[in-house]
């Protein structure tokens, strides 16, 4: 496309499409998908409405989210929208860029950004529109992945699409929301190692594993039992949160 980037160019041809093996294995895989319960559950009983997704392609987050929130979602790629509107009906989607959201100021009382910074050349751009459309006193939550984690290491090696994630950490995170209007700002940590996004990967794992179920067992008492001894700045997901002022 015309005056776009390599970076741009990167993201589009890895994402415009809708990814629906993809989709499918993070609602419904076995064994998988409970993943994707564990961590976006603490969202689920946060959010309130109305709730914005900043980048939600084909609807993983918001088939959760819209269970316990009146949702919205922009992303880029129409393609996606197309797909998340028959597999999440009820939400609300819009073609977007999100540095330039089609809202007006303190729309939403949460907003909702997940696995979408690693992915934009000006992140903090991103982050201060999410700013402009939050109320005063609404909520809002931030996941990305951190780059000190062998599982989201090996992931930006091998997937070029991911290569913006290289700077991602804790540190990082904090340092693009520092400055915001943001009070009550906690950062934590999410996913210690992650053995079943590897094992039961619909691609590169061996996902007819997660239908047996001594398997899916053990695999979950591995994740804790890393939990317990991987310190939580090496776990695979930063998480921010943090209130309007």
């Amino acid at each position: 496309m015309p005056g776009e980037s390599e970076f741009d160019r990167v993201q589009r041809e890895y994402f415009e499409a809708p990814e629906v093996e993809h989709f499918r294995w993070t609602t419904g895989g076995a064994g998988f998908s409970e993943t994707e319960d564990e961590l976006l559950e603490p969202l689920c009983r946060a959010v309130c409405s109305p709730c914005l997704e900043i980048g939600c392609g084909e609807g993983n987050n918001l088939s959760r989210l819209s269970k316990h929130a009146r949702c919205f979602g922009i992303d880029l790629f129409p393609k996606k929208l197309s797909f998340a509107r028959k597999e999440v009906p009820g939400v609300e989607l819009a073609v977007s860029r999100a540095q330039g959201l089609p809202f007006a100021d303190a729309s939403f009382e949460s907003v909702v950004i997940r696995d979408v910074l690693h992915h934009m050349d000006d992140p903090r751009a991103v982050v201060e529109e999410a700013m402009r459309v939050l109320a005063p006193g609404g909520s809002f939550f931030l996941l990305e992945p951190n780059a000190k984690n062998p599982f989201v290491a090996l992931q930006i090696w091998l997937v070029p699409a991911e290569a913006g994630a290289k700077k991602f950490s804790a540190a990082y995170v904090a340092s693009l929301l520092e400055g915001l209007p943001l009070r009550d700002l906690a950062f934590d940590a999410a996913q210690a190692l992650p053995l079943r996004r590897v094992v039961l990967h619909y691609q590169m794992g061996l996902p007819s594993l997660g239908r047996v179920g001594w398997i899916r067992g053990l695999l979950r008492l591995l994740e804790r039992g890393m939990g317990a001894l991987i310190p939580r700045r090496f776990w695979s997901y930063v998480v921010a949160t943090g209130t309007r002022t």
